[in-house]
């Protein structure tokens, strides 16, 4: 659509043994906005809801599932049967999850044991008998391993070290008179102590080895848990995803009950639906309540809070899928006002014009509509989230097929599509021609001159129907002001449009008159006044309601703003040939390097390379700083001209959302 959907506010008096279906069929349509929320607490059977989604949760990463997306058609509002199936799927996980626990706290402390143990088999000395020694001195802990020699050779003969470990376990033993020596340089060494346990005092040797038995066996038996908890995963995950689904449609529906106008008997729901789903909507919801319930529409212009200015209505954007892949290169900048033009089908268009300029190469453009194929059938759920997409890369992908066939470039080559150029050339125009358009600095700076006027010309167009956007937008706003008395509005595209009459004319060798003079001067002049001329003919007053100085510094401002505005927004459009002639010239360089190699040993392998990578890092990189130039382009000239204030978008209630 050219312009933004009509909307219409609706109120809705629900049976409250009614408001569960109806929250699912607006829930699953994803056609209304809600409004008018109130301030709540959170229900009973909310908290019921929203703690059985958080185990749900808690299962799906146990067992490390990664679930689909669900069907539409299987998510509802959720009822005794799915609470049921939620808690035997729990069960399940906990009966698994207890298991694991306990092999793996059980294998934990015999780990403990044996490590502990461990660290004294290389003293060959039992700990109890070391103890039952009165005139000796022992301390067991970790230090650095670095300075462990240095320990050794700071005691010498006052202390004995032995190295337990290589992760710097020590055992330290020395006289009782030399333990106050041993202490210091050990302090100084950041040596902390390690506490002897009962079991490492008192650890019968003979028991060692039917300890590290039962360990084997406790991580056999571990193991064999994981495999299970592996299948279980496989088994139970989607069910369990669909669980969470099911549970995250009933909290959205619960929360927004707890935040409803109600009595004991009855909830009002109030929102936006676009007025072309409103016949639709009326007959669906009488047909799953059995007409009971009640529903009053309002035109947006009949709403209240509209009218003062305290509600903006919600601007919902009616588009096919290959307007939907360039939506969000609008909304992320802003949604347009209620009632205004559309600027999505203008974008896309620009978007692929001014990318296939820039990018223009028939090997390069294929990959593009390769990669758009690619999204757009699914294979990788990694590459999921980009599929919107897909109708942009095969737009433009093609677009810069067609401009680097024009170009004479095939992955980066100038020499590949010289026949066929030479053919069509010389049966359509008369003489053969290596390229239809030449922008290699080598083939003359002429031509790459007009190139670039080519790229202002397109600019030029732009920049009009941007100003003729804003101008339709401003009259349906009814913001006559701006529409007539600013930059952007008739007096100001009348001066850009008679400036771009002159410049050509006199470029074409024609002469400067006082005619010229008049017709720069009078918008300029109309431009410095336009703000009390407006007061005057709508009959406000006072005409300068801030003082006459600060009206003509304002004015002053103005005129200056809007000539340097045209100016530069007209110049912008020259980095569209600058990238142009940048991805000729990269070109260039790559089959230089690849001549380069060539006389290299293997030197065949070499240069294939060189075109290889040179292209990738071509495609990757100045894609990618290509597309940020674009969409530039598209904010700070074209939107400019109209977006001066942002709508705002319609965010219909649903159910599906990505997990968290």
């Amino acid at each position: 659509m050219i312009f933004t959907a009509g909307m219409k506010k609706v109120d809705l008096l629900i049976f409250k043994k009614d408001i569960d279906t109806v929250l699912e069929y607006l829930g699953k349509s994803r056609c209304f906005q809600v409004a008018d929320r109130i301030e709540g607490e959170m229900s009973d059977n909310h908290k019921k809801i929203d703690e059985l989604y958080r185990k749900l949760k808690t299962g799906i990463d146990f067992f490390g599932y990664l679930p689909g997306e669900t069907a539409d058609s299987d998510i509802h509002v959720p009822g005794d049967e799915d609470f049921m199936n939620a808690e035997q799927m729990l069960e399940k996980v906990h009966s698994l999850a207890d298991r694991e626990k306990a092999l793996s706290e059980r294998k934990l402390q015999i780990q403990s044991i044996l490590d502990e143990v461990n660290i004294f088999r290389n003293l060959d000395l039992p700990v109890k008998e070391l103890e039952a020694v009165t005139y000796l001195s022992c301390r067991i802990g970790r230090v650095d391993p670095s300075v462990i020699q240095v320990l050794r050779d700071t005691l010498e003969s006052r202390a004995l070290i032995i190295e337990l470990d290589i992760n710097g376990r020590i055992f330290a033993v020395s006289s009782k008179k030399g333990r106050f020596a041993l202490d210091t340089e050990l302090n100084k060494a950041g040596f902390r102590e390690i506490p002897i346990t009962q079991e490492a005092r008192d650890f019968p040797p003979e028991v060692l080895s039917a300890l590290e038995e039962e360990c084997g066996q406790v991580e056999e038996s571990r193991r064999k848990v994981l495999e299970e908890k592996g299948l279980a995963g496989l088994q139970y995950g989607p069910e369990i995803g669909k669980l969470l689904d099911i549970m995250s449609a009933g909290i959205k529906t619960e929360e927004l009950k707890d935040h409803l106008e109600s009595t004991e008997t009855v909830f009002k729901l109030s929102g936006w639906v676009a007025s072309s789903d409103s016949k639709k909507i009326i007959a669906d919801l009488e047909a799953i309540t059995a007409d009971r319930i009640a529903i009053r529409f309002y035109d947006a212009e009949e709403v209240e809070s509209v009218r003062l200015g305290t509600e903006k209505v919600p601007v919902r954007l009616d588009h096919g899928k290959f307007m939907r892949s360039f939506s969000s290169i609008v909304i992320s900048y802003g949604a347009p006002l209620y009632g205004t033009i559309d600027p999505t089908f203008l974008v896309s268009v620009f978007f692929v014009i001014l990318f296939a300029i820039m990018f223009g190469d028939v090997g390069q453009g294929f990959v593009g509509v390769l990669a758009g194929i690619i999204l757009e059938r699914d294979r990788f759920p990694g590459l999921r989230r980009f599929r919107k997409f897909a109708p942009i890369f095969k737009t433009v992908g093609a677009a810069c097929m067609f401009t680097g066939f024009l170009y004479g470039s095939f992955f980066a080559s100038e020499d590949a599509l010289v026949p066929l150029t030479r053919f069509l050339t010389g049966s359509l125009l008369g003489r053969p021609m290596d390229r239809f358009i030449s922008l290699s600095p080598g083939h003359g700076i002429g031509k790459i001159i007009i190139f670039f006027g080519f790229t202002i010309g397109v600019g030029i167009v732009i920049n009009s129907i941007g100003l003729l956007v804003n101008i339709y937008n401003r009259f349906k706003l009814k913001d006559y002001r701006r529409a007539v008395f600013s930059k952007t509005g008739i007096i100001g595209t009348l001066l850009f449009w008679y400036s771009l009459v002159l410049a050509v004319r006199l470029r074409l060798g024609g002469r400067f008159s006082g005619v010229d003079v008049f017709f720069l001067l009078s918008p300029l002049v109309l431009l410095f006044w336009g703000e009390p001329l407006y007061r005057l003919m709508s009959g406000e007053r006072p005409l300068f309601p801030e003082g006459f100085f600060s009206f003509f510094m304002e004015g002053f401002v103005e005129v200056m703003e809007t000539v340097s505005y045209f100016i530069s927004n007209s110049v912008s459009f020259l980095r569209v040939g600058a990238f142009a002639l940048s991805h000729t010239v990269l070109s260039l360089i790559v089959f230089q390097i690849a001549g380069l190699v060539s006389s290299f040993p293997g030197g065949i392998f070499f240069q294939a390379m060189v075109i290889v990578t040179g292209n990738v890092l071509i495609i990757v990189l100045e894609g990618l700083i290509v597309s940020i130039q674009v969409i530039r382009l598209q904010y700070y000239e074209f939107f400019s001209k109209f977006f001066t204030e942002s709508g705002t978008a319609f965010k219909p209630f649903e159910f599906s959302a990505p997990r968290q």
